[in-house]
Parts: C-alpha cells; sequence; structure tokens
C-alpha cells in the first residue's frame, strides 16, 4: 500500500487498535498512547499512520506493577515511569499521596485506583485524552475529576474508587502541553482555569 495514499478510518481504527494493544503491555505510556491517537485522527495519508506504529512491538516492560501504596503520618510519592497493574490500593491515614500516571505502563486496557482512608488526601495525575472517572463514598470530604474531559475513543480506561472520611481525593486531567509541569503548577493551572485555554495562549 503506498504511504501517499489518503486514510481511511478503517487504516486509522487498525492503527488505533495497535496502540490500544501496545498500551495494555505497556508499551506505551498512557500519555503517549493519548498523544498517538490524537495524531491518528489528524493524519491524512497511510505514511503518516504508518510512522506512527512503526517503532511496535518493543520488549515489555520488566518491571514489577504497582499494587500498594500507604501513607499513614506521612507523605507517598509515586511517579514516572511506573508499571501499573489492573488495581491499585491506596491506604491513607493522616497522610497524602500522590499518584502520577502520565509516564505509567498498564498492565491491561484499565486499571482501577482504590483509596481507602481518613484526614488526609490523594491526588491522581493522568494524560488528558485518557477515559478517566471517579466514583466515591466520601464522608465530610470530596472526590471529583478535574480537567478537560477529552478521552479519545478505545483509550485505557482509569477508574478512580474511593470510600473515605474527611479527605480530598481528586483525579487531574493533564493537558499534553503541560508534560513538564510540577503537581503544584498543574492543581494551580487548572483552579485558575488555564487548561480551559487553546494550546499556547
Amino acid at each position: 500500500m503506498s504511504d501517499s495514499l489518503r486514510a481511511s478510518d478503517l487504516d486509522r481504527e487498525a492503527r488505533i487498535s495497535v496502540l490500544r494493544e501496545a498500551a495494555a503491555e505497556g508499551r506505551l505510556t498512557m500519555e503517549e498512547f493519548s498523544e498517538r491517537v490524537e495524531a491518528v485522527n489528524r493524519a491524512l495519508t497511510v505514511g503518516e499512520l504508518t510512522a506512527l506504529t512503526q517503532d511496535l512491538p518493543q520488549p515489555p516492560s520488566s518491571r514489577r506493577p504497582t499494587r500498594w501504596l500507604l501513607a499513614a503520618l506521612g507523605s507517598t510519592e509515586r511517579a514516572g515511569r511506573l508499571t501499573v497493574g489492573r488495581w491499585v490500593v491506596c491506604l491513607v491515614v493522616l497522610g497524602n499521596i500522590d499518584l502520577d500516571l502520565r509516564q505509567a505502563r498498564l498492565a491491561g486496557p484499565s486499571v482501577t485506583i482504590l483509596v481507602v482512608g481518613v484526614l488526609g488526601s490523594a491526588d491522581v495525575y493522568v494524560p488528558e485524552g485518557l477515559d478517566a472517572e471517579v466514583r466515591a463514598l466520601s464522608i465530610l470530604g470530596h472526590a471529583d475529576a478535574k480537567g478537560n474531559d477529552r478521552a479519545q475513543p478505545g483509550s485505557p480506561l482509569v477508574r478512580l474508587l474511593s470510600l473515605s472520611a474527611l479527605m480530598g481525593i481528586d483525579l487531574w486531567r493533564v493537558p499534553s502541553s503541560w508534560s513538564q509541569r510540577s503537581w503544584r503548577k498543574i492543581i494551580r493551572g487548572v483552579r485558575r482555569g488555564e487548561h480551559l485555554l487553546p494550546p499556547g495562549d
């Protein structure tokens, strides 16, 4: 098939399937997956689509999946090129957890993050474009998803479940242009509504 041939919807769906499988196997981070799906949807030719998947497959990560996080009378942070299993359980007692999944590798097509705690906070950061949702039972606290809800078709699912009292639990959808921002700047930017501005503004 000529690289200059105009891409069809079937061509795009085939490439998204390849990306979805690669993300499920941990070959792409969630942020990389989101960026590539956006590029697939913008691609005009078969050649452009081919370039987005030519480096796949890659050897899977040998890192053990992150499954448990505990914050008791202190802080726990996880970020970088983590390998994340289907479940991550976060236990909080008078502490706080920061879990940054922007560079994480998934062990499956979805991940469920369960937060159980009292008197504390938990912040989860995911790249904008992923399918993400929050379900919670919160007593004298809150559990919310913040940022632009722009899930790409076929993207991995991040499900945040929580059972908490006197806690603030937030899932932050991070624009791709903020990939180098610190957690503090991400939170400040979303609260100020900067994520609603066109890129570059």
